[in-house]
């Protein structure tokens, strides 16, 4: 196995421990982006006049080479190489002898680790994002498809309020566009260029880390050498957006599976997407949204690992900090295979109006009840009381505000008019709703414009 640093010892390293100690089989993810930062530090070196001229060119032209190489076939990152920084210097040695030894001048692999880190999150992120801008506009797809049609929400797990079925989807788009934003957060975190922090101290040649910044796509360089070797706050924030975005993905899996199922039946989910018993015909089983339910513990676990890691390190480089592309690597592979599944699973919904009208009825409206007394100067507390003596009334009786004769609301309260009659519906009130953030229909319809604005700029 090849190392960079074996001059130190007189003996060969214990084969064993270096193979357990070796990333290489993690890390290989991260060849495109060591090349890119070894080409960049090439031209550093020779624009500080560390390395000739000519010699840059050969070597920038053999890292082209490699990277093009590994770009057209994967199997050729592979070897047995304690990491993927030897591995690319080792074949450059092989190409270019002596000139291929000059590459890692003033450079550590502890600010090269960094590097290819956030160079890689840096390319990866935006491809996540349109993964979550993907599931956001199947739910406004639904949203859009639902129109005026009503189902209940739920506090304590219990049926509330009457809302449109497009105000539980949005509900949803909300979360995800946060999740849009934090990951955002962790991109712009990662944006700071660690080269030329060396391996704590900085380096001793002339490197224009602001121009090598610019040359990496960087919109700042590190402010100190000695966090630089240490810091992955901008891995743990990838990790927090990862987990957050899988929260809310395990959220909407578990409605799902609530709603579809026989004790709602507010949704049914397509065959394509559902699966079966071995042993009972009559199943249909929601399998996919169970694995994302299932699967966000593992995402909550590789942020946990992380800071657990990072919270007993002292300042300066540790290795330690090999665990962070395994966990960073685990995360993404969790969040990518979720994403990937669930707008399939949201698009192929079909909505049963009738059920989830049905469900948006009967005591629901209580609230609606005691809105209307305040209306006609009742202090809402006495309303609410009121409206309870009623809901207990009805319970006990097995009907519902609809089931009222004007004299029994009367009875209830002599603020009740005959309009009382025949007025308390899910319709009248979802409508009666006036903020913006609301079920309203015309909130809805304007949450639903500027929800495909958003996707127009940032779902391509």
């Amino acid at each position: 196995m090849s190392t960079l640093w074996s001059g130190r010892f007189d003996t060969a390293p214990d084969a064993a421990a270096l193979e357990w100690g070796s990333s290489f089989a993690v890390d290989r993810r991260l060849f495109e982006d060591d090349v890119t930062g070894s080409l960049a530090w090439t031209r550093a070196l020779a624009a500080a006049g560390v390395v000739a001229g000519d010699e840059a060119r050969r070597i920038e032209a053999e890292l082209a080479a490699i990277l093009d190489r590994g770009r057209s076939d994967p199997a050729f990152v592979d070897g047995a190489d304690e990491d993927v920084h030897s591995f690319v210097e080792r074949l450059l040695v092989e190409r270019l002898g002596d000139a291929g030894r000059r590459l890692h001048t003033g450079r550590s692999r502890n600010e090269q680790v960094s590097l290819d880190l956030r160079l890689y999150l840096r390319r990866r992120i935006p491809v996540h994002q349109r993964a979550v801008a993907r599931l956001v506009r199947a739910l406004v797809d639904q949203a859009r498809a639902a129109g005026e049609a009503l189902m209940p929400a739920f506090t304590h797990f219990r049926p509330a309020q009457p809302v449109l079925v497009a105000h539980y989807f949005l509900a949803h788009v909300a979360a995800l566009r946060r999740d849009h934003d934090r990951l955002g957060f962790a991109r712009s975190e990662a944006d700071a260029l660690p080269l030329g922090s060396g391996a704590i101290a900085g380096t001793s040649y002339s490197i224009d880390v602001h121009a090598l910044a610019r040359d990496l796509g960087f919109s700042r360089v590190v402010a100190n050498s000695i966090d630089a070797s240490s810091d992955r706050d901008f891995a743990a924030t990838f990790l927090y957006a990862c987990a957050a975005t899988m929260v809310h993905l395990s959220r909407l899996a578990e409605d799902l599976v609530i709603f579809s199922g026989d004790g709602h039946h507010f949704f049914e989910l397509s065959d394509r997407l559902s699966t079966g018993s071995s042993m009972m015909p009559q199943k249909k089983n929601p399998d996919p949204l169970e694995l994302v339910r299932g699967k966000t513990g593992r995402a909550i676990g590789d942020l946990m690992a992380l800071l657990t890691a990072l919270k007993g390190l002292p300042s300066g480089y540790n290795k330690d900090l090999q665990e962070d592309k395994h966990i960073v690597f685990d995360a993404e592979d969790t969040l990518v295979g979720c994403l990937a599944v669930m707008p399939p699973v949201v698009e192929g919904l079909t909505l049963d109006r009738a059920r989830a009208a049905s469900a948006a009825s009967g005591m629901l409206l209580a609230t609606d009840v005691a809105d209307y007394l305040v209306g006609r100067g009742v202090p809402f507390r006495s309303a609410h009381e009121v409206v309870g003596g009623l809901v207990r009334k009805l319970v006990a009786e097995g009907r519902e505000f609809a089931d009222l004769h004007i004299d029994e609301w009367q009875a209830a309260s002599d603020r009740f008019g005959p309009d009382i009659v025949g007025s308390v519906r899910s319709e009248a009130s979802v409508a009666a709703k006036r903020t913006p953030q609301s079920t309203a229909p015309a909130a809805v319809a304007a949450a639903l414009a500027e929800a495909g604005n958003w996707l127009a700029r940032e779902g391509r």
